[in-house]
């Protein structure tokens, strides 16, 4: 690369990171500020943190009937909760303002040189609920393309370690590297966090493997078919490793995206899956929302992701796209396919944002 092209990535990367820091952040403020008794998943790493700063426990803080009451216990590693001290200086609000611009100025450092294939992201349900819960997505996926943010990985690991599979052996190095790292700080401030954290993680029924959703999650195995590529390796792991079956950690499959238009699309599939729960879903607990959440991915997202990966040839390949340096660079569709989906994808997004902002107090 030469030093022109260095510096005009860099001065992509930068606007790129200011324009979805300052988004996300406005989105999140809104949120809060439209519904300040609403709490986030956040919240819980904020008081964890605030506890952990006064010499206690973090994970006696939060579940029910604690000081934080919280439907669940702390189901994060003291990692998540280390990454959440420098959050506790502000407001819990003002926190996760923050924390969601910061994760998303990452998140858009990331996907710099990827601007043109991949700016949809911001239109998809997985970002929006990212931003709406306050989650740890846009980092994950942000890790996934740049292996020194690898210690987040052990703020959430059972999804975080996907990205971790989709690194080369140098990138993988500098990810563990990362890992390593944040642990041994985690043990040197809390020895026996551990313990404490899998007591909290053993009463989770509601986490789950996608690859055992019947009927159609073992087909998500044909992943391994195509191991030389990191995006199949990034979905393999996904799916076989348990966790919570969410929108929101859909975001990570981004990383597979290589055109607009399959950007485009997931970021449909995931408006797909959100609404179609919305509308169709009828659920009494939060095990038989997680549960059935879980069997409408396989379905929308995961094997559309992998129809897509299976496609490919068995080899790593550049995600970079390459530009045409006789064409202008620009983000809009330049064919009425890709025209019709970001359509479709506006009105869905639109709705997403706009309908909490006017409806909940």
């Amino acid at each position: 690369m030469t030093d022109g092209a260095a510096v005009s990535q860099t001065r992509t990367r930068v606007i790129v990171a200011l324009a979805f820091g300052a988004l996300t952040a406005a989105y999140a403020a809104a949120r809060g500020l439209h519904e300040p008794h609403w709490a986030t998943d956040f919240d819980q790493l904020w008081h964890a943190a605030k506890s952990l700063l006064a010499g206690n426990d973090p994970y006696s803080v939060v579940g029910p009937g604690k000081a934080f009451p919280w439907s669940w216990p702390l189901y994060y590693p003291l990692p998540a909760v280390i990454v959440a001290v420098p959050f506790t200086a502000l407001p819990v609000l003002g926190a996760r303002i923050a924390f969601s611009g910061v994760a998303a100025a990452v998140l858009g450092w990331a996907i710099g040189p990827r601007i043109r294939t991949h700016w949809p992201i911001v239109l998809s349900a997985a970002y929006i609920i990212s931003a709406s819960r306050t989650q740890w997505a846009p980092l994950l996926l942000a890790a996934a393309w740049i292996p020194l943010l690898g210690f987040v990985i052990t703020a959430k690991p059972n999804v975080g370690l996907s990205t971790l599979a989709a690194q080369d052996r140098q990138g993988a190095i500098a990810a563990l590297a990362g890992c390593a790292a944040m642990l041994l700080v985690s043990f040197a401030i809390e020895p026996g966090w551990l313990s404490s954290w899998r007591d909290a993680i053993r009463t989770a029924p509601h986490i789950q493997s996608a690859i055992t959703a019947l009927p159609a999650g073992p087909l998500l195995a044909l992943a391994a078919l195509k191991w030389r590529r990191p995006d199949a390796r990034l979905l393999l792991a996904l799916v076989v490793i348990p966790h919570t079956p969410s929108v929101y950690d859909l975001l990570v499959l981004f990383f597979a995206c290589r055109t607009l238009r399959e950007t485009l699309t997931l970021a449909l599939l995931t408006q797909a899956l959100y609404w179609g729960i919305v509308f169709f879903g009828s659920f009494n607990t939060f095990e038989a929302y997680a549960e059935g959440l879980g069997r409408a991915a396989v379905f929308v997202v995961y094997l559309p992701v992998l129809a897509a990966i299976l496609l490919r040839p068995n080899q790593a390949d550049d995600d970079l796209p390459t530009r045409d340096t006789t064409q202008p660079m620009t983000v809009i569709p330049r064919n009425w396919v890709d025209a019709s989906l970001l359509a479709l994808l506006l009105i869905f997004a639109t709705m997403l944002v706009w309908l909490p902002l006017v409806t909940y107090r």
